[in-house]
Order: C-alpha cells, then structure tokens, then sequence
C-alpha cells in the first residue's frame, strides 16, 4: 500500500461518480444499530458514508491515505454540521496505534479500498490493527468485487470511455480509464483520465494510476482466519444474499476470536 496521495490530482471529480451511490448505506446503517457505535471507516475517501452514520446518532470515525480525500471529507462534514459526531484522520489502516484497545464496535472497509493493501503482509498488518481496536463483540464488514472470470475479463488491457458528468453550464467532466489485469499476481493495474472540456473546447486533463490486489472468496476467509477473525457471513449483496457464482459483490462479515490470554 503505498503512502503516495494517488487521488490529490482527481479527488475534486470523486463525487461525480460516488457521491450519489447509497446502495450500501443502509448495509453499514443496520449493523451500526445491531452493535453500536463507535463506528470506524478505513478509506473513507470523501465521507459519503460518514455523514449519513453521523446523521443517525452514531460516533464514527473515518481514517483515508489521502489528505486531499480527508479535506474533502472534513468539509462535508463540517458543511453539514456533523463534527460533533464525527472525526476524519489521514492515516494508514495498517497503523491504528492512535486509538485504544477494543474501541470500536463495527469497523468497515467499503467499496474495494481493502484491495489497495499490496500483499499478504500488509492485509495481515491491517487485520491485526483492527482486531486490536475492535471491541470483544464487535464485528468487522469488509466489501470487495467478487473476482469472476467474466469481471476479470473486462479489466484485461482495455481502454473505456466511463462516464460523462456536467460541472455547469461551462464545463463537462469525461472519464477514460486503461485497466491491466495480471493473474498470477491478482493485480489490476488502472489508469484514470479526466478531461474537463469547456464551453470554448479548451482541455484540461487531470490523471492518476494506482494498482489493487484482487482476493477470491477462500482467500479472504483464510486471510481472516489467519488475522484472528471468525466469519459471521459471506454474502454476494447489500441486500445479504448468499454468494452465488455470477455474484457482483464478496461481502464478509466476521467477529474477532476470544483470546483468553487478553484483558
């Protein structure tokens, strides 16, 4: 997982594509109630899923790599009158040596960002932090793209025109991307362009690249297993239904293992 702010150059076109995604609010919001908060976001990115765990009543905090992603979230969230609630930090997942033992009743990684942890080194690193800071009943959500031959096949070495967003009446945002998949490595390597095109045709584009390790379903729950977690779930939706094959989501659900030599 490298320190590199891989989104400070595109993070002010973020939202266009994520800010009206709720599909998983109300996953996050449920679990919230069944345990409690506190609440933890690792890669919290803007805080799309902050603010509405805040609004509910719930403390959470969220923690992001990129401090151009923190201000974002920070502004939001202030915007919003929110910071009683909530608290935004730039940091590492693989380092929560800022919060106590046991603090957190849920804590969650959304929308692929466990997929930046490079190896199985780093996911082990961060599995170990969180199963420090997680309360004894709490309960971990991690949600990651089900890796099928057919999604894989669509990242491999391809070029895609994505989207098309109006910024005002001046301007439109394009997104390109170029995707390299490597199979024996599990890795995607991706690509982003952002064109905003004025009114008068002028250009200006904006780019970032970044690489993310894809895990299978077996993978994932030997890496949990291994980091001292017991799966609660394994689910293919935010709706929790079960796995299927053509699944577009792996979503696992898992408790931290009672160790009897802990406090």
């Amino acid at each position: 997982m490298t320190t590199d702010d891989q989104y400070a150059e595109i993070a002010p076109f973020y939202d266009l594509e994520f800010d009206s995604f709720d599909a998983d609010i109300e996953l996050y919001l449920g679990y919230a109630q069944l345990v409690g908060g506190p609440v933890l976001e690792l890669g919290c990115g803007t805080g799309r899923l902050l603010q509405p765990i805040a609004t509910a009543g719930f403390d959470i905090t969220g923690i992001d790599s990129s401090s151009a992603m923190v201000d974002l979230a920070r502004r939001r969230l202030g915007d919003a009158g929110l910071t009683r609630h909530v608290a935004v930090w730039q940091g590492d997942m693989r380092d929560l040596s800022g919060f106590d033992q046991h603090e957190f009743r849920l804590v969650f990684i959304a929308i692929n960002s466990f997929l930046h942890l490079a190896d199985r080194v780093d996911q082990l690193q961060t599995l170990g932090e969180i199963r420090r800071v997680i309360h004894r009943d709490g309960l971990l959500v991690i949600d990651v793209f089900n890796p099928t031959p057919d999604a894989l096949s669509r990242m491999d070495d391809r070029y895609a025109f994505d989207a098309e967003w109006s910024l005002d009446k001046e301007a439109v945002v394009q997104r390109y991307s170029h995707r390299q998949l490597d199979s024996a490595a599990q890795t995607i390597s991706t690509r982003l362009f952002y064109d905003r095109i004025q009114s008068d045709g002028s250009v200006a584009r904006r780019t970032t690249s970044y690489q993310m390790r894809y895990v299978h379903r077996f993978e994932l729950e030997l890496l949990l297993i291994a980091g001292g977690f017991e799966l609660e779930g394994v689910y293919g939706s935010y709706a929790l239904d079960p796995l299927e094959h053509d699944s577009e989501n792996l979503i696992v659900v898992a408790h931290r293992t009672a160790n009897p030599d802990e406090d």
